[in-house]
């Protein structure tokens, strides 16, 4: 007896904002329904956020996954760009668009590490964020969006962030998200120091722009102000003043070094 095959025969094209769903995939690695809600609760704060993912995963576009004890710890589940739909993106994207869908990046994404996937789900909440308070003035550019860039400092930082507003010249900024308390003045020392040995290489001078102020993001005030000193005595121990730095908390963080 033959089976007929589930697959349906005809879909319909994807709505601007499935697309833009799975640009943000593309763009942050990870997301949940609550980031993606919030990305949206300006332009459309009645979208049913779940229906426009679960029909893109039933597409094959998108998967999700669940960590372990998710229910019992309240764990969101996570969503992230399949390679049909980063081809399917690259397809609905405008001809004149020079940006390259890279589709070997997100291989593992259905492999990582919970503390990966989590911290791009942050990265994308503090896009939501710096959205909320500046708007149209800010260009953020993500790691993905960076890997395009010539003479960035490696590892890429979590984001590159352009800021322009009344008329002022632009400020540039090296943004990172200090996710783990227990390594955290080490991972704050680690990265101010390979910005210091970036910034001497003299790599970011063909930009011909002011290099980046550096923002380090923690989970509270306590754990920024620990950062703000040890990174502040590691910059006047290597003789380092041309290099603006601050420490900061996703409710506290201005673009305004």
């Amino acid at each position: 007896m033959m089976m007929r095959s589930t697959e349906p025969k005809y879909r319909l094209p994807l709505n601007p904002e499935q697309i833009e769903i799975l640009e943000l995939l593309y763009k942050f690695r990870f997301v949940t329904v609550a980031t993606v809600k919030d990305y949206f609760a300006e332009s459309n704060p009645g979208m049913n956020v779940f229906m426009r993912l679960d029909t893109l995963e039933n597409q094959s576009l998108i998967a999700k996954r669940y960590f372990d004890n998710y229910r019992l710890l309240h764990k969101p589940v996570v969503y992230y760009l399949l390679p049909a739909g980063a081809r399917k993106l690259a397809e609905c994207r405008e001809e004149d668009d020079t940006d390259e869908i890279k589709v070997k990046a997100i291989y593992r994404d259905g492999v990582v590490r919970e503390q990966f996937a989590m911290h791009s789900v942050a990265v994308f909440k503090l896009y939501n964020r710096l959205s909320e308070q500046y708007g149209g003035d800010m260009d953020f550019f993500s790691r993905s969006d960076q890997a395009g860039f010539d003479d960035f400092p490696k590892p890429l930082p979590d984001a590159y962030v352009m800021l322009q507003a009344d008329n002022e010249a632009t400020r540039h900024f090296f943004v990172d998200i200090l996710d783990d308390d227990a390594h955290l003045i080490a991972d704050a020392s680690k990265k101010i120091k390979r910005l210091i040995r970036y910034g001497r290489s003299g790599s970011w001078v063909t930009t011909g722009s002011p290099f980046p102020a550096v923002i380090f993001v923690c989970n509270s005030d306590e754990a920024s102000k620990r950062v703000q000193k040890r990174c502040e005595a590691a910059l006047h121990k290597a003789w380092v003043f041309d290099i603006k730095f601050s420490a900061a908390t996703f409710d506290t963080i201005e673009l305004s070094i």
